[in-house]
């Protein structure tokens, strides 16, 4: 077993550098490509690129990753970051936008496989929700400085022009974090594997793939409303990018310092309770935020979202990743991402239909709908046997 802290100290300042733009992406991409005349549908749309992306990669990096190492795969998607961002810092054009989206989810993939991998590789049962809390907790204080850093470059400057210093100076930073990759990262995979093994414990048990199923279906109903979160203040409070900015601030600050927190929280009241929570305060907060008035008020209610999403997350990574042989980790958890970014394919374009054709509260009256099923089949399901998620 790898010291938790010794690995995830080691991956956390590049894991942190790469993270820079990726919260004020959400909303500076949707604004980006709006006035580059883009509908509802084509803004959701790129969304959906993005997990397409994902879903082709991962199950190819996964077995990259039992076979190579996991600090190849790490620094491998380090430089792919590198050329997503200098690509965004020069795109004044849809296809660069496109290329450089493409290139960040080829990135996406070799990060979130290789750093899901070494905490799968710690093998510490008890507290895997907590150590994936300390991880997303990193991305979203790398996303946090990242806003700072949106404010400083498009204050005074036009979109395009901050857009490009933004992603320059992002650039700069993983660069930074390819370096220090390079000679602080360790190597977590215990030893080499034959691709025979890997081959025949490729499949996943049952109540594995019970799992999967179940993260691919609630990715749907979250990713459907996450993609229109800009749109919606846009369409509904006639926002500028200081509102919408101060709206997503307090999420973002409670998903970068709480996230340990929640995870623990998961780890002490079992997997059973948090999974049954967090669908519980999904379903609520969806329900709620479709009727409120205040764009302050939504970032609140939003914040609710985020902290139930948190939990629900780190709980079904950390049932996932229990008991699955040293040699198909990499392979496993690629399956599992696959899955949900299968769901992160399917509910933007539902979102985006939604909100389009069937007005600004369909999405999220949908996605609530959605949460409450998921919440009675958990609920039927941990009654008889343990969770499944």
């Amino acid at each position: 077993m790898i010291a938790e802290n010794n690995v995830l100290a080691r991956i956390s300042f590049p894991v942190f550098l790469i993270s820079l733009p990726l919260t004020a992406m959400n909303v500076l991409l949707p604004i980006f490509t709006t006035r580059l005349g883009l509908t509802p549908v084509q803004v959701t749309g790129l969304f959906s690129v993005f997990s397409l992306g994902l879903v082709i990669f991962r199950i190819i990096i996964g077995h990259v990753s039992d076979r190579v190492g996991r600090k190849p795969v790490f620094i491998s998607g380090i430089i792919f970051y590198l050329l997503s961002y200098f690509i965004y810092s020069k795109a004044e054009t849809i296809p660069l936008i496109y290329s450089a989206r493409g290139l960040q989810s080829i990135a996406a993939v070799f990060i979130s496989i290789s750093t899901y991998s070494m905490i799968a590789d710690m093998n510490n049962r008890n507290n895997n929700a907590h150590s994936f809390g300390k991880l997303n907790s990193y991305t979203e204080k790398g996303g946090l400085v990242g806003i700072a850093l949106s404010f400083v470059f498009l204050y005074n400057n036009r979109l395009v022009v901050g857009w490009g210093y933004l992603f320059t100076a992002c650039t700069l930073a993983v660069i930074v974090a390819l370096i220090y990759a390079i000679f602080n990262t360790i190597e977590t995979k215990a030893s080499p594997s034959n691709s025979t093994d890997i081959k025949t414990k490729s499949l996943l048990a049952p109540h594995k793939s019970r799992i999967v199923a179940f993260n691919l279906i609630a990715r749907i109903f979250t990713s459907m409303v996450f993609s229109i979160f800009v749109l919606y203040l846009q369409m509904k409070f006639n926002s500028d990018l200081l509102e919408i900015a101060l709206a997503f601030i307090l999420p973002s600050l409670v998903s970068a310092f709480a996230s340990p927190y929640i995870g623990k929280v998961s780890d002490n009241i079992g997997a059973k309770k948090a999974v049954l929570a967090s669908l519980i305060m999904l379903f609520v907060s969806m329900l709620v935020i479709s009727y409120l008035g205040n764009i302050y008020w939504y970032g609140v209610v939003w914040t609710i979202y985020c902290i139930a999403l948190t939990m629900l997350d780190v709980t079904i990574n950390s049932v996932f990743v229990q008991d699955i042989a040293e040699e198909s980790k990499g392979m496993a958890i690629g399956q599992l991402t696959t899955a949900a970014n299968i769901g992160n394919i399917i509910g933007p374009i539902i979102g985006g239909l939604a909100l389009q054709n069937a007005g600004l509260q369909s999405p999220y009256l949908i996605s609530s709908l959605g949460f409450i099923v998921l919440f009675l089949y958990s609920l039927v399901k941990s009654r008889n046997q343990e969770i499944e998620v």
